[in-house]
């Protein structure tokens, strides 16, 4: 009789079974399983729930490694980050030493470069570090809300609140390793029933399937078989209790939660960024400034910058005019006192002597030997007589003899052959009987050891450079000279050097139409350009002395044709050039 206060199995409560088959649907994975807990007020349903990880509520030790991992790629990241940062630092602060202090070119500074192992380390760990960090948050929040107890009572925080169970906060479904185990007491009725078999709670206790829980203190706990449905009343509230598979996870899209309106604002700025990028990969570098896309491993250790002086071309000779006013004859001023040349009773101011020539090797008489030829009686000579006009102690022959045709008793230097007043001496001014030098047997204010009338090697009249003569006008150009060449590339110094100054005098002329407007204009203009692998001038810069002329000579560079690198790649050059107005 006692059986018939047992509630009617699941089979006879067709309308309350049918309202709560499980809800899911698939299996996630194989042997997964969830319980399913249905309250009901009467014949009305007003709870669900699903309790389906027994290990949910706490953090698990997969969780934790992915946190320790996270940790470890965060610091990775932030090592390498601090490395770059501080040699960012040092870089700095060298070049400001190469550049302010050391009066270095800035493009010739070489900063500190850091192994691949430290771009490694920032940018692989941060990202990984910020990966197992969300991903551990996304599984600390799924094992928090994993909540795998049901318990019922007045306790607020209970998953089902009612005056009427065995306790104030009663564990209905509590887990137990992995799996659950349904816990009741005393006053609760109800119905196991598996594969079609039903027993009642009571029945359960009375063969030992049912044994004291550890989760509810007074309280009887039975392991929850698969496929096993439980109906339990206490009180008013009804319980109904599935084992089912665990519901299936959908995927979600990842913009998903995002509104239409917040998409196109993300997509219109990255329209607008990405245009300002483009924007400035089409704006030609400034041409004021020089290239600086050398190579960066370029070995400046060694290196010394030089600028080549290289010497003038000498003047070329200016034509001689022939006539009576070419530069006269080379000797060196005779020795002893000097006196002055010319005729005791000539009265004219200015002229020039004239010595007839007769001997083929020109030279002075000495004194003594024109008094022996005329005293010599039969054995005198004209010649010897005619001779003694010139003939002074320091001579050296037996006979005078210079470049004329007669003897003209005149001075040393003079505009055109004639006598001049004068005294004893071989000179230009004075009262002594020599030319106030250190010459034997000459005539002459030059550097030979001949007779002369100037200081040319020729035997003619005219001016000179020597002593007493008026120098020559000599017309100076601007010059043009070129320093050394720094390139980058496959291509020669030399070839390029050559190919310069193939066009050197297109280069002149760039500074000296300029000149001609500011004269005084002068100075070093620093050109940088970059050789194409065909040979051709990509780019020209210059700058310095004068804009127009840098401007000239970057064009006159960029007209040149090079050579095609060995290598196949560019050339990067820097040639300067130095100008001057009179080649000073």
């Amino acid at each position: 009789m006692a059986a018939a206060n047992i509630p009617a199995p699941f089979g006879m409560q067709q309308p309350i079974n049918t309202g709560f088959s499980p809800l899911a649907e698939q299996v996630e994975e194989p042997g997964a399983r969830a319980v399913e807990v249905a309250a009901m007020l009467g014949n009305s349903v007003v709870s669900v729930k699903h309790v389906m990880n027994p290990r949910g509520g706490k953090v698990s030790s997969t969780t934790q490694v992915f946190f320790a991992l996270s940790v470890l790629f965060l610091v990775v990241g932030l090592v390498g980050f601090g490395a770059g940062y501080y040699n960012a630092s040092f870089n700095q602060a060298k070049k400001h030493q190469w550049v302010e202090v050391d009066k270095k070119p800035a493009w010739a500074y070489r900063p500190k470069k850091l192994g691949v192992a430290n771009d490694v380390m920032v940018f692989l760990g941060f990202p990984l570090g910020i990966a197992f960090l969300a991903s551990g948050l996304l599984r600390l929040r799924d094992e928090k809300n994993g909540n795998p107890w049901f318990r019922i009572g007045q306790n607020q925080q209970n998953e089902f609140p009612t005056t009427e169970s065995p306790a104030d906060s009663f564990p209905l479904i509590a887990p137990r390793g992995d799996d659950f185990v349904f816990n009741y007491a005393q006053g609760m009725e109800g119905e196991m029933q598996v594969d079609g078999q039903s027993i009642s709670l009571a029945e359960l206790q009375a063969q030992g399937r049912a044994t004291p829980s550890t989760t509810a203190p007074g309280g009887l706990e039975v392991a929850i078989p698969q496929k096993a449905r439980i109906r339990v009343k206490s009180g008013n509230a009804t319980f109904l209790v599935n084992s089912v598979p665990q519901p299936k996870r959908h995927p979600v899209p990842l913009f998903a939660t995002l509104e239409a309106a917040v998409l196109l604002f993300f997509a219109g700025s990255a329209i607008v960024h990405f245009g300002f990028v483009f924007l400035l990969w089409t704006v030609p570098p400034d041409q004021d400034t020089a290239l600086t896309d050398m190579a960066v491993n370029e070995d400046t250790s060694n290196r010394a910058q030089t600028t080549s002086q290289e010497d003038p071309p000498p003047p070329e000779p200016e034509e001689e005019e022939e006539g009576e006013d070419e530069s006269g004859g080379t000797g060196t001023a005779m020795m002893l006192e000097e006196g002055k040349m010319g005729k005791k009773d000539s009265d004219r101011a200015e002229g020039q002597y004239k010595m007839k020539k007769n001997a083929d090797q020109e030279q002075l008489a000495r004194q003594q030997a024109i008094e022996q030829a005329r005293t010599a009686g039969v054995l005198g000579s004209a010649a010897l007589t005619q001779g003694g006009t010139f003939a002074s102690i320091t001579g050296t022959g037996d006979i005078s003899s210079g470049f004329d045709d007669l003897d003209i008793q005149g001075g040393l230097l003079g505009n055109e052959p004639g006598e001049m007043a004068g005294g004893f001496g071989f000179g230009r001014s004075g009262f002594g009987p020599g030319g106030g030098g250190t010459g034997w047997g000459t005539i002459g204010t030059g550097r030979y050891g001949t007779i002369g009338h100037g200081s040319g090697t020729g035997s003619g009249y005219g001016v000179g450079s020597g002593r007493g003569g008026m120098r020559g006008r000599q017309s100076s150009v601007p010059q043009v000279r070129i320093g050394q060449p720094q390139s980058v590339g496959d291509l020669d110094k030399a070839i390029i050097r050559r190919y310069i100054k193939r066009n050197i005098q297109k280069i002149t002329y760039c500074y000296e139409k300029q000149l001609l407007a500011r004269p005084g204009l002068e100075g070093t203009v620093s050109t940088q350009f970059f050789i194409s692998p065909n040979g051709t001038v990509s780019a020209s810069n210059a700058s310095g002395v004068d804009s127009e002329v840098a401007s000239c000579v970057a064009g006159v560079i960029k007209a040149i044709e090079f050579p095609k690198p060995k290598g196949g790649g560019g050339v990067q050059v820097n040639y300067p050039f130095n100008f001057r107005p009179t080649g000073g």
